[in-house]
């Protein structure tokens, strides 16, 4: 029977500057980082013991026709959510530590949400459940 869902894989240009980004500016904490079968395997997380851990993979270690594949996907992510206690406070500190966002704040039927992108074009969907408020 399946309990969780442990890792997701987002595509990247560059690790290293993906790993910046997602520790430095949304504060995710670095779990893992070592040689993988194809390259380097970089995982991120939220602080908590109920995460699902973020892959960031570079296309780089794989054969010609994964990598070319592989390569057609970066950017183009953004069915990722983050749950936050207060969309509109964590929008306002994102944005301090020069978060990009494609859209503000918005009051939707599920709770509020904002859209960041990560240096690469990534979705990041930050969302305030209503139970949360």
């Amino acid at each position: 029977m399946i309990e969780n869902l442990s890792m997701v894989t987002r595509v990247v240009e560059d690790q290293d500057a993906a790993i910046e980004f997602y520790t430095e500016k949304l504060g995710l904490k670095k779990t893992g980082d070592h040689p993988g079968p194809h390259g380097r395997f970089v995982t991120v997380a939220p602080d908590g013991k109920n995460r699902t851990e973020l892959i960031l993979i570079s296309p780089d270690g794989f054969g010609d026709e994964e990598r070319d594949r592989l390569t057609e996907q970066i950017g183009q992510d953004w069915g990722l959510i983050y749950e936050v206690d207060d969309c509109r406070r964590t929008y306002e500190e994102l944005r301090s530590r020069d978060v990009e966002f494609r859209s503000e704040p918005q009051e939707m039927d599920w709770g509020v949400q904002a859209v960041a992108t990560d240096p690469d074009g990534n979705e990041i969907v930050l969302q305030e459940r209503p139970y949360a408020r």
